[in-house]
């Protein structure tokens, strides 16, 4: 009998799709534990997760030398790649260093030279935004390394022939919540802007305050000066005498104020001559007329539009990815998709009851206790402020649902 079991053969136990489905290598959590010591390595599997493929993955800045790499300006940013402008001399410095057939390297530099400045599709490696702590965002100060000797191969990540080497340090941001099942919690909008203009209509949508809001703080938080542009002007018969109450007050905590309309171009030529060479970031919920406004002002940047839904009044998303352009006699002008709310997840209640705009003169907290969050607090400010008519209610809601959004 024991003979019987020893010469039987063993069955092969079928490893189940959740074995197939753990051995599945996580690329940035290997790299942080220190197993993968060289080159990261990926499993490939088939779909009904059998026979794994293990390669290892090339690593583009292996042949990148960071004094061959020259600066750029990040444009547009895509999942794995991002479109950067370099400069023609910038262009003429990376076929010098990469390309040792002198004659080529000539014939290259003049073409280059011949076309001004250049812009190029760049590939970003997990590393690089791992370092960064998330991925490059339009108005990036980029160094770029030449990977490829020859031009761009496909659309894939690899075929590029430019890879972004480091992301420079950035002056400024304006962020936003990312997706619930993001690796990363907050998405930069744009970088290394001077200012922020935040477009909302007097109406078609109606003016939210609570949103607002947000955005000033976030702008707050930033050092950023926070630029009110009212659109749809023309839809008001008596003009800024038919502004709502909540507009008005919200006016008077704005660093400046420009109603414009596009139709009749009242306030466009204001607003120019608050955009003259600085780098300035547009945003606003969807359907406020952002797109058409960019339109008027930077006639180049040809930006889809679209109207406002009958149905609930809100707008359609034309704009799905921030955008970079040129504005006519100096500057910049980013574009960020239309968005219907802005987070400020790094921010506490009791920072937020300190700094929240127009709740103190000079903002100066001046609350009888340090904690105080404005809500039934002996001693405080604000409730004496509101008492007294000096915010108004429209704010101190707008506040509540802020706090209790971050509870």
């Amino acid at each position: 009998m024991d003979n019987e079991l020893d010469e039987a053969p063993l069955q092969r136990v079928k490893p189940s799709r959740r074995d197939h489905r753990s051995r599945r290598i996580d690329v940035m959590r290997e790299l942080e534990s220190g197993v993968v010591d060289e080159r990261p390595v990926k499993e490939r599997f088939s779909r009904e997760f059998k026979k794994a493929k293990i390669k290892k993955i090339k690593d583009p800045l292996e042949k990148i030398d960071e004094k061959d790499c020259v600066e750029g300006l990040v444009l547009e940013v895509h999942r794995r790649t991002c479109e950067v402008r370099i400069d023609a001399a910038a262009a003429v410095q990376i076929a010098d260093t990469q390309i040792a057939d002198a004659q080529m390297a000539d014939t290259q530099s003049a073409d280059v030279q011949s076309a001004g400045s250049q812009t190029v599709t760049a590939m970003y490696r997990a590393t690089t935004s791992k370092a960064l702590g998330e991925f490059p965002a339009v108005g990036d100060r980029v160094l770029l390394g030449q990977v490829n000797d020859d031009g761009d191969s496909g659309e894939g990540v690899g075929s590029q022939k430019y890879c972004v080497a480091r992301v420079l340090p950035r002056k400024s941001v304006l962020k936003r919540p990312g997706p619930r099942d993001s690796f990363y919690k907050q998405q930069t909008l744009a970088a290394n802007i001077d200012q922020v203009v935040i477009v909302a209509s007097v109406t078609q949508p109606e003016f939210n305050y609570g949103f607002m809001d947000r955005f000033l703080l976030a702008a707050n938080l930033n050092d950023l000066p926070f630029v009110l542009v009212l659109t749809k002007m023309d839809l008001l018969p008596g003009g800024e005498d038919s502004l709502s109450e909540d507009i008005r007050d919200f006016m008077s905590i704005a660093d400046k104020v420009i109603p414009v309309s596009v139709k009749t171009g009242e306030g466009l030529d204001r607003l120019r001559a608050e955009l003259v060479g600085k780098s300035s970031v547009f945003s606003g919920q969807s359907g406020v007329g952002k797109s058409t406004l960019i339109n008027e002002l930077v006639p180049e940047a040809a930006l889809e539009t679209g109207e406002v839904r009958e149905r609930d009044g809100k707008g359609r998303h034309t704009t799905t990815s921030s955008s970079l352009f040129d504005f006519p006699g100096g500057g910049f002008v980013i574009d960020t998709p239309g968005i219907r709310s802005i987070g400020l997840m790094d921010m506490d209640g009791e920072t937020l009851a300190k700094i929240f705009p127009g709740f103190f003169e000079g903002d100066l907290f001046t609350c009888k206790y340090s904690n105080c969050l404005h809500l039934k607090e002996p001693g405080c400010a604000v409730h004496a402020a509101l008492d007294e008519g000096r915010v108004s209610r429209a704010r101190y809601a707008s506040y509540l649902r802020i706090l209790n959004s971050k509870n």
